[in-house]
C-alpha cells in the first residue's frame, strides 16, 4: 500500500515537477532556436540556410557557381535546400525528444514528417523547366513550334472551358439578395 503524501510533501513534489518541466521547456526553446541548418555544395560555391521550420533564410551563390546552365544551377540549389530542410527537421526532432517519451504521439507526429534522406549524386537533379532557350543561328530557318498531340503517345492538355451555359449558372439566380 502506498503512503499518502502530506500536503507539504505533495507541494514539494509538485514544485519539483514544475521546475523540471520549466528547465526542459527552456532547453527545448534554446535548442529549437538553433535547429536551422546550412548545406553547402562540395565545391563551396553554393550555400543554403533554412530556419527550423524549413523556410529559406539565406542563399549564397559565388561567381564560380554560374558556370553551366540556369537549369543546372537551379537543380543544385533545390538539392541543397532539400538537404538543409531535412537536417533542420532532424534537429527539431532531436530538440523535442527530451520533452516526451520515445513512443509519445507528439514525437511520432514530428518524426513522421521527416523528409527522406536523398543520395548525393554527382549529377544534379534536372528540374522540369529550363532557363535556356535555343538561340537560332543566323540564316537558319526558325523551327515551327510543336503541335499539341503531334507526338505519338502524348497526352493533350485539358482545354480551358468557355463560359458556363445558362443551366450551369443557375446557382446564381436573378434574385436580388438584398431585396428579401
Amino acid at each position: 500500500m502506498t503512503a499518502i503524501p502530506t500536503p507539504d510533501e505533495w507541494l514539494a513534489n509538485f514544485n519539483a515537477t514544475i521546475a523540471e518541466v520549466k528547465a526542459k521547456t527552456e532547453a527545448f526553446q534554446r535548442d529549437l532556436e538553433h535547429s536551422g541548418a546550412t548545406e553547402e555544395s562540395p565545391d563551396g560555391s553554393l550555400s543554403v540556410t533554412v530556419a527550423p521550420n524549413g523556410s529559406l533564410t539565406n542563399l549564397r551563390i559565388d561567381e564560380s557557381a554560374w558556370r553551366g546552365s540556369g537549369a543546372e544551377l537551379a537543380g543544385k540549389i533545390m538539392a541543397l535546400a532539400r538537404r538543409a530542410q531535412r537536417a533542420a527537421a532532424v534537429n527539431v526532432a532531436e530538440a523535442f525528444a527530451p520533452l516526451g517519451s520515445p513512443d509519445s504521439e507528439a514525437l511520432h507526429m514530428i518524426t513522421g514528417y521527416l523528409p527522406e534522406e536523398e543520395e548525393v549524386d554527382e549529377e544534379p537533379e534536372r528540374p522540369g523547366y529550363s532557363f535556356d532557350e535555343p538561340t537560332p543561328q543566323p540564316g537558319s530557318p526558325t523551327p515551327a513550334p510543336p503541335q499539341l498531340g503531334s507526338t505519338p503517345g502524348r497526352v493533350e492538355p485539358p482545354r480551358r472551358p468557355g463560359r458556363p451555359s445558362q443551366d450551369e449558372d443557375d446557382d446564381f439566380g436573378d434574385d436580388d439578395l438584398f431585396s428579401r
